[in-house]
């Protein structure tokens, strides 16, 4: 740490008022989100992160991830001294009487969520309430299977403080529900406000805390909080797949998708959003959720086959674009493929279980030459590429940095990512392609204006060619 930065964070330290702060353990995407939303709204939060890297770029204003808005909201709330970074979790509760817990819960080789690092948070706080006076509130933010605060959390954190009463330390859950690509507006701006608490100061406390936030509160158990988040997230990856799957009828029908989604999220019953077709869902939630979620009704003796049939469609939807990629030209091997946008979906340079991995998988299977391109996540997508990914490594893919280079490369390109820097790209620049084909799974392009160019757009959920369609 240098000595600006430490000088930085020792004045910011000093002046949360301990009564009536708001601690954050946790400061990844959603818990500096959430730290930034409360500090926006004129609470005084304390933020910490087991990463000292992070620690210091956030005391300085920096934000450790890219998204649209998200700097300059962090740099104002830390300059306006209402976001405070501290370097331990017992100093972020001493600093606060209300603390939300916002650390990674992964899925394991099975599916199943894993608590590790809460397990491990819930034990450093508990030993910490045990010699700091007064009432404290902890607060799961982080996304855990229902009944986890029940049999885990709440377990932990009592054994570990010896305080078995909620008049002395009170135990929530409050599940966030923020999208990548619009994460300040769904931090400042939320929809609705989940608590599950069991008792009524934590309720009062929370209640307090959201003060202002232009949404309705509303209280459930525990584990009815729990299980709304998976519900949500579960039925949206739903909308997804189901969305893929009737594009797939549209192709084939010389039907356009968008059309026909138009016309059915006009129903108040179903609305407009996740019915959008593409690649398939990836980000840090559906998939790790949805396996979480069918794990746990299997320790429950039942089986969840709309889960499982949504992961199913998934899963497949890469080979499906791959499958529209070898119709246009009749075979992929020894062809070269620009597979445009790596990250899980535009404005956000994150790549968990991103579809672009199972698509270059899918086309290096099919003896194709990939160069990759993003304007934001192609150093990420390198250093998050799955092992048997990483050994193909030679002369079958590479990252380019330059959009058109990567265009006169390629024979064909594939646009995964629907970034801005595609769509507004001059329709003349597609000539570049060799074969002059583009495969578009976002449908962000003009069909018109690269048919008067003589390129053939080919885009899912869009009519096959006669001559080009599958037979059943």
């Amino acid at each position: 740490m240098t000595r600006r930065s430490r000088s930085a964070m020792k004045l910011r330290v000093r002046s949360p008022d301990p009564r009536g702060a708001i601690g954050v353990v946790g400061l990844g995407y959603v818990g500096l989100a959430t730290a930034v939303a409360f500090a926006h709204y004129g609470r005084s939060v304390v933020g910490f992160d087991v990463l000292p890297d992070r620690r210091e770029a956030i005391a300085r204003g920096e934000a450790p991830f890219f998204e649209p808005g998200f700097q300059a909201t962090l740099t104002r709330v830390v300059r306006s001294g209402k976001l405070s970074v501290v370097d331990s979790a017992r100093a972020a509760l001493e600093r606060s009487e209300l603390l939300f817990l916002a650390v990674p819960t992964p899925s394991t080789d099975e599916g199943e969520v894993d608590l590790s690092f809460v397990r491990s948070a819930c034990e450093e706080l508990g030993r910490a309430v045990r010699s700091i006076p007064g009432w404290r509130g902890i607060v799961v933010k982080s996304t855990v299977v229902p009944r986890s605060t029940e049999k885990v959390v709440e377990p932990t954190l009592r054994s570990a403080s010896g305080r078995s009463s909620a008049r002395s330390l009170g135990v929530a859950v409050n599940p966030e529900f923020l999208s990548e690509g619009t994460l300040v507006a769904d931090a400042l701006r939320p929809t609705r406000i989940i608590v599950g608490t069991s008792d009524a100061r934590t309720l009062r406390c929370l209640r307090a805390a959201y003060r202002g936030f232009p949404a309705p509160l509303l209280n459930l158990t525990p584990a009815g909080a729990e299980l709304v988040k998976y519900t949500a997230n579960a039925l949206l990856a739903t909308k997804v797949s189901f969305a893929n799957e009737i594009a797939r009828l549209a192709e084939r029908t010389g039907v356009d998708i968008d059309g026909v989604m138009a016309a059915v999220g006009l129903d108040p019953r179903l609305g407009q959003g996740f019915l959008r077709a593409g690649p398939g869902f990836g980000g840090s939630c559906f998939t790790k959720d949805l396996k979480a979620l069918l794990a746990c009704a299997a320790e429950l003796g039942l089986r969840l086959e709309i889960p499982r049939s949504v992961l199913a469609v998934n899963e497949s939807q890469p080979a499906h674009v791959a499958d529209l990629a070898e119709l246009a030209l009749g075979s992929l091997s020894g062809q070269t493929v620009a597979l445009l946008g790596l990250a899980f979906k535009e404005e956000t340079s994150d790549v968990r279980d991103s579809r672009a991995y199972p698509l270059l998988r899918e086309l290096l299977r099919r003896n194709a030459r990939v160069i990759l391109h993003d304007p934001n996540a192609g150093p990420a997508f390198l250093a998050g590429l799955p092992r048997e990914l990483r050994k193909l490594q030679g002369g079958d893919y590479r990252l380019e940095t330059r959009l058109l280079a990567a265009l006169s490369d390629s024979d064909l390109a594939i646009i995964h990512t629907g970034w801005s820097e595609y769509a507004r790209l001059p329709s003349r620049e597609w000539q570049r392609l060799r074969q002059r084909v583009v495969v578009d799974t976002r449908r962000i392009l003009r069909p018109d204006a690269l048919a008067r160019l003589g390129v053939e757009y080919v885009g899912v959920g869009r009519p096959l060619p006669e001559s080009r369609a599958p037979r059943a």
